[in-house]
């Protein structure tokens, strides 16, 4: 779209144009970051920079990315105080492309977020069969709006999220619309206002006048039954908006249209993205490192799985039909998509065997992190779905060998959790990272007979003929690192007694207990007989 109806579209306090650059020549095409010199490289003209972590009172470093946007042939966003210091604007004034000032105080993250959808909603609605509307895109459609009641008008998803906004010059305005504009999304405090039952069972418009706020009228964006979100206006006074009912329910008639048109774009952008690393996670994405179209690495993978029910058994769990497990499943999955979009994440999931694998690109502009996403989505499952699940996250991976990687090591994980009978909730696969190499290893020896030296089966043979203790006394013993006290404390027998059976199995079988090695081997194989170690704590 032109730059000056993007500018336009970001005006009241988010951005503004500090130098023109023959502005009017100008069309974006997306954001980049200013400090990703990978993805500059190929990176199409048109494109708005936004120079994250620049001092624009380092004239060298100002410089620089002006040269670089120019080489690129990109517009450039910087956080600039208004007015903007002399020696800045008398540097910006020279330079051959337009040069736009963020509000200090909005998080880059959200100014990314706020181009992204604009020029998503505006591609949409410009695509043949995106609706055939007229009045432009959903920020068009705000204006024309406010100028027809004489309010400022907000457009809300489902999810709270602010989409769209009228900003005429004059436009009424509170705390809340303001902080609602700065934070994209309904401010905490407003929510139960916003989420009041009359507003969202109402066929037609709503008056509500929350204390401290200006007077406001809502009325729901349906398509059919289908509630596609909310259309706002806030009046100066309780007088104002008198008779335009009839005018805001036209104007949700066809903001329905245009979001609607903006649900199928995303939709078929998030179906890309899970097809893409389904097919990544179960290598049928190619040979090399690259990722395939749709994954965006470098990223965070986590994998769920349903947890055995707090108070049940395992027994339980698995005479649950199928059916009904891989329905809990794709529920997960249905919630993790939508919290991580809500979020301000671009989530891209997919469901294989009883898992669910969501990867969460580390570039993503949410403004929370994977942990507290993963936490919530926890949260959300058990009271939304009923169930609990085990979640264990990857650290960032980079590749797509490396993605196939972490999804071994989350199985092995999750495997290793429910055979522990751990607990439901979120670990990390980073933390487990002994304990599954020794799985690993104790899986091996338990395998492979030529790894074993043969005295622990001949430990198990004599315990189970002459029910005698050997084999837990002296596993014991060694997880204690021969500490006699606590060896014994956990066996619930005397220390002379512990220390009777160790010199007998020296005696019988020839156990060398001073021999580092010796007593490493006898670790691993006795461990292979009676299990892993307790269950870890969740962290």
């Amino acid at each position: 779209m032109p730059l000056e109806q993007l500018v336009e579209a970001l005006r009241g306090g988010v951005i503004s144009l500090l130098s023109d650059g023959a502005t009017a020549e100008w069309r974006v095409t997306g954001a980049e970051l200013l400090d990703h010199p990978e993805a500059l490289a190929t990176t199409a003209p048109g494109h708005l920079l936004l120079g994250v972590g620049l001092d624009i009172a380092d004239r060298d470093a100002l410089g620089a990315a002006l040269r670089t946007a120019a080489d690129q042939s990109c517009a450039l966003a910087v956080k600039c105080p208004t007015p903007p210091p002399p020696e800045v604007s008398a540097q910006v004034a020279t330079a051959r492309v337009p040069v736009l000032t963020v509000d200090p105080r909005v998080p880059w993250t959200r100014v990314q977020r706020l181009v992204t959808t604009i020029l998503t909603a505006r591609r949409a609605v410009a695509e043949p069969g995106g609706g055939g509307t007229t009045g432009g895109d959903l920020f068009s459609l705000a204006n024309a709006v406010a100028g027809i009641v004489g309010g400022a008008v907000a457009i809300m998803d489902t999810q709270q999220v602010v989409v769209a906004y009228s900003n005429l010059p004059d436009q009424p305005i509170d705390e809340t619309r303001r902080r609602g504009i700065l934070g994209r999304r309904v401010p905490e405090d407003a929510l139960a206002d916003h989420l009041n039952r009359e507003v969202w069972v109402s066929d037609t418009v709503v008056r509500r006048h929350r204390p401290g706020d200006l007077p406001r009228t809502a009325v729901v964006i349906r398509a059919g039954e289908d509630v596609l979100g909310s259309l706002w206006v806030a009046f100066p006074d309780e007088a104002a908006g008198a008779g335009c009912g009839a005018t805001l329910q036209e104007a949700a008639r066809v903001a329905a249209l245009h979001m609607l048109a903006l649900r199928r774009q995303v939709d078929a952008e998030q179906e890309s993205r899970d097809r893409a690393l389904r097919h990544a996670l179960e290598g049928r994405s190619g040979q090399g490192d690259d990722p395939p179209g749709g994954v965006g690495l470098p990223a965070v993978l986590v994998g769920l799985a349903e947890a055995v029910q707090e108070g049940g058994d395992e027994e339980s769990w698995e005479a649950g039909t199928a059916a009904r497990r891989r329905a809990a499943l794709l529920r997960a999955l249905d919630l993790a998509v939508l919290d991580g979009r809500s979020l301000g994440h671009e989530p891209a999931a997919a469901l294989l065997g009883e898992r669910v694998y969501v990867l969460l690109p580390a570039a993503g502009s949410g403004s929370v992190s994977t942990g507290v996403l993963l936490d919530h989505l926890l949260d959300r499952a058990r009271h939304s779905l009923h169930r609990s699940f085990t979640a264990v996250d990857s650290p960032t991976v980079e590749t797509t060998s490396a993605l196939l990687a972490a999804r071994r090591d989350i199985d092995a994980a999750l495997d290793h959790l429910r055979e522990r009978r751990a607990g439901p909730g979120a670990y990390h696969a980073g933390d487990l990272r002994p304990e599954l190499v020794l799985r690993r290893l104790v899986g091996a020896v338990r395998e492979d007979a030529e790894l074993r030296t043969g005295i622990a089966e001949r430990l198990r043979a004599h315990d189970a003929e002459h029910a005698t203790d050997y084999c837990a006394t002296l596993l014991t013993y060694l997880r204690h690192f021969g500490d006699v006290a606590a060896a014994s404390g956990e066996l619930h027998i005397h220390q002379n007694t512990l220390r009777l059976r160790l010199r007998r199995a020296e005696e019988l079988f020839g156990v060398a207990l001073a021999d580092p090695t010796r007593r490493l081997l006898l670790t691993l194989e006795l461990t292979a007989l009676a299990g892993l170690s307790e269950p870890p704590t969740k962290g």
